[in-house]
């Protein structure tokens, strides 16, 4: 691909970040939800009821592909060919796109650019050289360099030198170039040659064809003057007489392959090793592969799960989970990645007076009398990764556990538990008008005993689920539905505080 031109790579990742963004934005009106508000609720106003942040995020976008397509009336302008500005613009579409739940991929995605286009600034990629103010002078080498295009009879309305910051230049054919192979001929070569006021050092070539059909027959075609020199072309060099010379590579533009300029230059006749104008690097050494290391990924699912079930007997209530999540199973502690909802909840609705850290597992049974246990048991980074058939395997795993337990109350935390169970039971899937959160009619209580000795069982409480990556109800909605939880729990411990203790 030849030299990498970087504000071209930077301009492919924003249009990619942009159009992600038009995506979140428009899947925010339908889901709004502030990415951040497990810390703060303040941040709520900004998606609902008036969808602030989804109508910004979508202008933000929608300008983004405007900018980097780019629009008729945005090319070739003043702000379209500027980096500066885009260093300013973009870290404002970050931000935006950071707080939407939807937008966090394209707000990583807007660094990165971002970060792809500092670097561009930074080795000097500023714009092309007609905009007024933007461009620093141009340098020495790059006259040069033109000089020996136009001295050695090279001209191609295609060609885009890489010295020359063309890349915004608002004409999109100038994004992509054709691979072509430039071959000076034997004529153009002895007219570089002759311009000894602009270089010392000349390149000169020679087809295959014309290898084979003509030997050699010019003594100069062995001086090293005429080798190709692989030094930097703005390299200069100045003598006692004040004679400006260089060593110039063959003009290397975006119209041409990488493959071209080794093919021409494993061709060219090797050089003696006395020779000052010796390639400091061999065909060899620029094809050989660089080794590149992949960054480990956080795993789907993971065979460790250090989290146990706490289930005493006659519990006052018992929450049951889908599955731990990596974070729970690593650690051991129930619903312990922060964007869970889990232990606020608890705290909002009153089942416990204060927030427990998730570290608290384990007390809640003495604390309060609540234990915890899930449907199935092996960790997964999100709970749609079980199939139909784990959660079925694991309802009557959870009766037997009720059954045996007894506990009061058995709260489902998710949606997902109760349709498990209700497949189990019925046979089928549950309607849509069938489905309501809260408590279930009693014939729906799990652990029932039949027989002598039996038992009615517990009371069902579907609740919602807790996991940050549910953005189906807002937070004020899920804090409804635990509240009613909450409240009955209260008047239960209140209830039991004031019975007397059995003789």
């Amino acid at each position: 691909m030849g030299r990498l031109i970087k504000n071209h790579w930077a301009r492919l990742i924003i249009l990619t970040a942009a159009a992600y963004q038009i995506g979140s934005a428009v899947e925010g009106f339908i889901w709004p939800k502030i990415f951040w508000d497990f810390t703060t609720k303040n941040l709520n106003g900004a998606v609902k009821p008036t969808p602030i942040l989804q109508i910004l995020n979508l202008i933000m976008g929608l300008l983004g592909i405007a900018w980097e397509w780019p629009l008729n009336l945005l090319a070739g302008t003043l702000p379209h060919r500027s980096i500066e500005v885009r260093l300013i613009m973009y870290p404002l579409s970050a931000l935006l796109a950071a707080l939407l739940y939807q937008g966090t991929d394209p707000a990583i995605y807007y660094l990165i650019g971002i970060a792809v286009y500092f670097w561009a600034y930074t080795e000097g990629e500023q714009g092309s050289s007609s905009t007024a103010g933007m461009a620093p002078p141009a340098p020495v080498s790059e006259d040069i360099s033109q000089a020996y295009q136009d001295e050695a009879g090279i001209h191609d309305e295609h060609d885009v030198p890489v010295n020359k910051k063309t890349t915004f230049n608002g004409r999109l054919n100038q994004y992509f170039h054709t691979s072509k192979n430039v071959a000076p001929t034997k004529d153009s070569s002895a007219e570089m040659a002759s311009a000894p006021n602009l270089l010392t050092a000349t390149v000169k070539r020679k087809s295959e064809s014309q290898s084979e059909s003509e030997p050699p027959s010019d003594p100069s075609s062995n001086d090293p003057t005429l080798q190709p020199s692989f030094k930097r072309p703005r390299t200069l060099r100045s003598s006692q007489s004040s004679t400006v010379t260089t060593s110039l590579t063959p003009h290397i533009t975006r119209s041409r392959s990488a493959s071209s300029t080794t093919t021409s230059a494993a061709s060219l006749p090797p050089s003696r090793p006395d020779s000052p104008l010796t390639p400091s690097t061999t065909p060899e050494e620029t094809s050989r592969p660089r080794s590149l290391r992949r960054q480990p990924s956080t795993p789907a699912t993971s065979s460790i799960c250090l989290l146990r079930d706490t289930i005493p007997p006659n519990l006052t209530l018992l929450l049951v989970g889908v599955n731990p999540g990596i974070m729970t199973g690593t650690t051991g502690f129930a619903y312990a990645h922060p964007s869970n909802l889990f232990w606020k909840l608890l705290h909002w609705s009153g089942i416990t007076p204060i927030r427990h850290p998730p570290s608290d597992t384990y007390r809640l049974p003495e604390l309060y009398n609540i234990g915890n246990t899930n449907i199935v048991e092996r960790p997964t980074r999100d709970a749609s990764m079980l199939s139909k058939a784990e959660m079925n395997a694991g309802v009557p795993v959870l009766e037997a556990k009720v059954a045996k337990q007894r506990p009061e109350a058995v709260c489902l935390v998710g949606k997902s538990i109760w349709e498990a169970v209700w497949r189990v039971r019925k046979g089928r899937a549950i309607r849509k008008e069938e489905f309501r959160y809260g408590w279930q009619d009693e014939a729906e209580n799990m652990g029932r005993c039949d027989g002598p000795g039996g038992w009615a069982g517990a009371r069902v409480f579907v609740a919602t689920t807790t996991s940050g990556l549910a953005a189906g109800m807002s937070i004020a909605e899920k804090q409804a539905v635990w509240n009613e939880l909450g409240s009955w729990v209260v008047k239960r411990r209140e209830a039991l505080a004031d019975k007397p203790p059995s003789q």
